[in-house]
């Protein structure tokens, strides 16, 4: 692509100097990226504001010919750099410009994006299951990793940055992929990591405290949700679904009534009833209730355990219906999903008397959720290990352990992911939230220890919940990123392995 057609194709870039002896016409753009180590010669480097004070460090490293800056930073670049200047943060241009590089992948293919605090993994996975089992060619883009075809690539983010997540797109599309399923965090859409890609469904389950150290507040937290909605592609005939009863849930239907009058929209249980949960019935064998909707009452049986899952399969049932999947299909299908890890994952015991759930619940809502949906087998006795994340929101350190000794028979503290915080520091944090005179079966900072010790005074008949991980596979001490999953560690701890 020759610089001059990406100006014109960008009013918001202004060419602002150019090394002697070269010509704006005469030089070439291969891609952007602001990822100074992925750069080549041709390559646009993108200094987004975010790199702060380490801008200069960067723009010293990178082999792009080609700098886009913040027309109001002062930092220095290199003469033999072309400057391009931008009044906005550069990274709120990266996704288009990157899109626009590419041949614009994402309008070729069915994007469904969700958002929500809790549920985005659990609900994508759903949804990649029912589309997959109908003949679609299935993306998924997440916590997990991205997955199409036979390709499972670990990215570490939930959403992708703007140009990583460009290629990826490009890549599922010359592959065949049809539909991708995908989520879309708050970080990712405040950071623009979704602008130019085109989506067809917006899908909300929830917002309730997290990333408060990323977001000033939670409105600004809910505006940053919001925006999937606004970035939705107009051309696609686009649609929205959500949950009116979640917190947060009746904000959003009115924020999208106000600003995007002309959205369609379906909430589940919402004030003008189109779509209606009763009868809901659960236990270890699985979850059943009536879904009614579109003047049509169904039974729904789903394999996937716990209230939540309940909200999950209906939203994902509602998205089908917009998509266009087949309802007899989704039911047979619903019956049989594919255990999504570290999302209420099981583990027996050898003689299956005494079982542990693995879940990734790591905020207070989301921790109340899953020990209200382990309560509801009936346990015996319902031990609740969970930790706290280093580095990170420290308000609901206390708020988790409040729920915790409210909601389970007896509680073990340990590590989460400590970064470089203190791992003693986080647990005096969350211990000051028990009440007066409650004290933890175990206090323990080694994980593993931990887990073998719930597992060792675990009675028959009883259930450790492992919270906070989920599906990881490491542990983050200092800036030290070493092997831990909680699934091994509990199937060790029963002596599977």
């Amino acid at each position: 692509m020759n610089l001059i057609h990406l100006l014109r194709e960008f009013p918001e870039l202004e060419l602002k100097s150019v090394p002697k002896g070269k010509s704006p016409d005469g030089i070439e753009i291969a891609y952007i990226q602001s990822d100074s180590r992925r750069t080549n010669a041709e390559d646009i480097f993108c200094v987004s504001d975010s790199l702060n004070s380490k801008k200069e460090e960067y723009i010293s490293s990178t082999k792009a010919s080609v700098i886009l800056i913040r027309n109001s930073s002062s930092i220095v670049v290199p003469d033999s750099k072309i400057v391009l200047e931008t009044k906005i943060d550069p990274e709120q241009l990266q996704g288009r410009i990157a899109s626009f590089l590419l041949g614009h992948p994402s309008k070729e293919l069915e994007i469904v994006a969700v958002t929500g605090t809790n549920g985005k993994t659990s609900l994508t996975n759903i949804l990649f299951a029912l589309a997959k089992e109908q003949g679609r060619n299935c993306g998924l883009i997440g916590t997990i990793g991205v997955k199409f075809g036979d390709r499972l690539i670990d990215t570490g983010y939930t959403t992708p940055d703007a140009s990583s997540l460009n290629l990826i797109l490009k890549e599922m599309k010359d592959q065949g992929v049809d539909t991708v399923f995908m989520e879309a965090s708050s970080h990712g859409l405040k950071l623009g990591r979704l602008n130019g890609i085109s989506v067809k469904a917006g899908v909300f389950t929830n917002l309730t405290q997290d990333h408060l150290d990323f977001h000033p507040d939670m409105e600004d937290y809910f505006e940053s949700k919001f925006r999937l909605f606004e970035i939705l592609d107009s051309s696609k005939s686009p649609f929205a679904v959500l949950d009116y009863t979640s917190p947060g849930g009746k904000k959003l239907l009115e924020r999208i009534r106000s600003r995007l009058p002309n959205l369609k929209v379906s909430a589940l249980d919402g004030p003008q009833g189109e779509w209606k949960v009763a009868d809901s019935s659960l236990n270890l064998q699985g979850t059943s209730y009536t879904l009614t909707g579109e003047g049509a009452s169904r039974s729904i049986h789903t394999n996937l355990l716990g209230s939540f899952n309940v909200r999950n399969t209906a939203l994902a049932w509602i998205t089908g219906i917009g998509i266009g999947l087949d309802p007899q299909k989704m039911l047979s299908s619903l019956e049989r999903i594919p255990q999504i890890p570290g999302r209420f994952q099981i583990v027996y015991s050898k003689d299956r008397s005494r079982m542990a759930v693995v879940d990734y619940a790591h905020t207070p809502d989301a921790l109340e959720n899953i020990i209200r949906s382990v309560r509801d087998s009936k346990p015996k006795r319902l031990i609740t290990l969970f930790g706290c994340g280093g580095d990170r929101d420290r308000s609901k350190r206390p708020k988790m352990a409040r729920i915790a000794e409210e909601l389970s028979d007896q509680v073990i503290l340990t590590s989460d992911n400590p970064r470089t915080e203190e791992a003693e520091s986080i647990l005096d944090e969350i211990q000051s939230g028990f009440s007066k005179g409650f004290r933890p079966l175990l206090r323990e900072a080694d994980r593993a220890k931990a887990i073998a010790e719930g597992v060792a005074v675990l009675p028959e008949g009883g259930c450790l919940l492992v919270a906070g991980k989920g599906h990881e596979e490491y542990q983050i001490i200092g800036k030290e990123k070493r092997h831990f999953s909680d699934v091994e560690q509990v199937q060790k701890a029963f002596g599977l392995f």
